[in-house]
């Protein structure tokens, strides 16, 4: 395997075929090792690695020498979606093949599948267990498996096991990092029965965390540390400084985290503070200054919060933020924040109130009727391109505080409110969602405080 793959699977940053580091070398040669009776000794492969480690490109050389060395052979490669698939393995097997020219002449790319002249094929295919079920597969490569917490990922899973017919002659392969403890629940299974209840194997390579469970027919690499010559201290310095902090672990340690953290650490908001940037008082808007007010309320008459913002360049200032308390054993009588909005839309050249329409429907549409002002429904879930949800919008909001693109004036409720606030990431790192620590821990107006920061940008109001 490992000297087809140094031979044929070709990279374009070396014009020529890859070169693999010594442990990537190791572990592929033992996961094709066989027993006496000649088949592998491991049924499924869990190659899980740091960041920038080429696990999808390594999974794509063995996929293409597979299917180059077995007749009549079907590969897959698997994703959350076809995206997914098409974007990570199947374009490395795509664009080996372009830049091989032994491989062009043979190779039929269509689509998502590539054919060879010995009648195989590898084809890019989404999560579908209905679609897939009875597959007779000699390779199935699972690309980035910690993303599957969903019933039909994990039936896929199951549809594409083994096939009894090729017992140890067919391969599941698994390149993935590590997911979310409590979430990424088909991984996090492969890894307690490989990793915490497996035995770990000596390649002879020191600390390399290599693992079988041989009952299980499974091998493990779960490395967490740079062992290659692109992973230099710089890159991480820089990594760790602009990613949350489980974030961090989770993708360039290859650690298990929670999908909830801290928001953002308290030294960044105080960095943020009008004085931290050499200004003897806050900015605040004239009546022209054009501005953006986020409105949150929470379920069942909880908080209500408001935030205005207006912007300079790049730079949000929030310089109006207060909430609203229900009595205790009570219900908020939304009377007084609407009074509240109505002199706000009189004293400031409110160019939106964007809101959470979930518990303000009926009174934003009797404002915009009144014609008290433009009010816009801010969409809770991911949104569009052009008009984000509030994901991408907590995460714009990390990123404009964490580049101290932001200037306050110390206002203790939005203080409060930032600082209660949990990130619990949504999908992929770049978009996160702000969550509150505790029932106890309100966050309205940072909530408000991230749509009207979106708004504003996005607008270029400035």
């Amino acid at each position: 395997m490992v000297p087809w793959i140094e031979k044929y699977f070709f990279v374009p940053e070396l014009r020529g075929p890859i070169k693999l580091a010594r442990y990537q070398k190791a572990v592929i040669n033992e996961a094709f090792s066989k027993d006496e009776d000649g088949l592998y000794k491991y049924s499924t492969i869990i190659w899980s690695d740091i960041k920038k480690s080429i696990k999808s490109c390594i999974a794509a050389a063995v996929a293409l020498r597979i299917a180059y060395g077995t007749e009549w052979a079907s590969c897959y490669a698997i994703a959350n979606d076809l995206k997914g698939a098409d974007s990570r393995v199947g374009y490395y097997m795509r664009r080996a093949i372009e830049l091989n020219p032994a491989l062009k002449q043979t190779c039929n790319i269509r689509n998502y599948r590539i054919e060879l002249p010995n009648h195989s094929f590898i084809e890019s295919i989404p999560i579908d267990p209905s679609g897939e079920a009875g597959s007779n597969a000699d390779l199935v490569v699972f690309s980035e498996l910690w993303g599957a917490h969903e019933e039909g990922q994990t039936r896929m899973w199951t549809e594409m096991t083994t096939p009894p017919n090729k017992f140890g002659r067919s391969l599941r392969w698994v390149e993935t990092y590590a997911g979310y403890s409590g979430e990424s629940l088909l991984l996090e299974q492969l890894y307690d029965g490989c990793v915490k209840h497996g035995e770990w194997l000596d390649l002879g390579l020191g600390d390399l965390e290599v693992y079988v469970n041989k009952q299980a027919r499974m091998l493990c690499l779960w490395n967490t540390r740079p062992r290659l010559s692109w992973q230099k201290p710089d890159y991480y310095s820089e990594q760790e400084a602009i990613l949350p902090p489980n974030e961090f672990l989770r993708i360039h340690r290859n650690q298990w985290v929670s999908s909830t953290a801290e928001f953002i650490p308290k030294e960044w908001w105080d960095a943020c503070h009008f004085s931290q940037h050499g200004l003897k008082e806050m900015l605040l808007p004239t009546s022209k200054t054009p501005c953006v007010f986020g409105v949150d309320a929470g379920v069942s008459n909880d908080h209500f919060g408001i935030t205005g913002v207006f912007r300079q360049g790049k730079t949000v200032i929030p310089f109006y933020s207060q909430e609203w308390i229900p009595p205790k054993n009570g219900k908020l009588d939304f009377r007084l924040p609407e009074l509240e909005i109505r002199r706000l839309a009189k004293l400031y050249n409110v160019v939106e109130w964007a809101y959470d329409e979930f518990q303000l429907h009926d009174m934003t549409t009797r404002l915009r009727r009144e014609g008290v002002g433009y009010f816009r429904s801010f969409p809770q879930g991911q949104g569009t391109h052009q008009a984000p949800g509030r994901p991408v919008a907590d995460k714009l909001l990390y990123d404009v505080i964490q580049q101290k693109r932001l200037i306050h004036g110390g206002n203790a409720v939005l203080t409060e409110h930032v600082l209660n606030a949990n990130a619990q990431v949504e999908g992929r790192h770049e978009r996160l969602m702000l969550v509150k620590r505790s029932p106890f821990h309100k966050i309205d107006c940072a909530v408000a405080l991230s749509m009207a920061s979106s708004e504003a940008l996005r607008l270029n109001i400035g």
